[in-house]
């Protein structure tokens, strides 16, 4: 629905109904840059800024379809669990000042937490998409272009074009 409100009819049916969206509008924004009236220095320019989003992109793309194996996952899961469970005998002695040890029941659960609150960090940044606020970036970004876009012609008459 947003991107019918954005482009024309038929120009946002052939972006929804395209095999790789990005690339369809990728494609009409090139041809829409081809048809501005300006020097072709500054719609060089422009492309090549597009060839460089284009790049990105392509890396963003990568990124979201290449996840970390599950076996890594599960594999770091257990070698951690096991390592927090062995954890309690490793300390022992340098608790043995404390009564009966006691001391060392809130210095294990201290580490655990924090070890496997870095795990579940590691394994939520493994989706990065999916945890950004990606459509209220969007919309900021939307926003500011729609600002742009209004600016358009504002000052023709107050700041004239100078052509040597």
């Amino acid at each position: 629905a947003e991107l019918k409100s954005r482009l024309p009819a038929e120009q946002a049916e052939k972006v929804i109904t395209a095999a790789h969206r990005p690339n369809r509008a990728l494609y009409d924004l090139s041809v829409a840059i081809e048809k501005l009236p300006m020097h072709f220095m500054r719609k060089n320019e422009i492309n090549n800024n597009l060839s460089i989003f284009e790049d990105t992109l392509g890396g963003s793309e990568r990124l979201l379809s290449s996840p970390v194996p599950l076996f890594y996952s599960r594999h770091t899961a257990r070698f951690l669990s096991t390592w927090l469970l062995l954890l309690p005998f490793a300390l022992y002695d340098p608790f043995k000042g404390s009564w009966n040890h006691i001391s060392m029941i809130p210095a294990t659960a201290f580490i655990s937490l924090c070890l496997f609150g870095i795990e579940e960090l590691a394994t939520q940044l493994e989706e990065p998409f999916t945890i950004l606020p990606m459509q209220g970036f969007c919309d900021k970004i939307g926003a500011n272009c729609d600002e742009i876009v209004s600016w358009s012609g504002q000052y023709d008459d107050e700041f004239p074009v100078i052509v040597k």
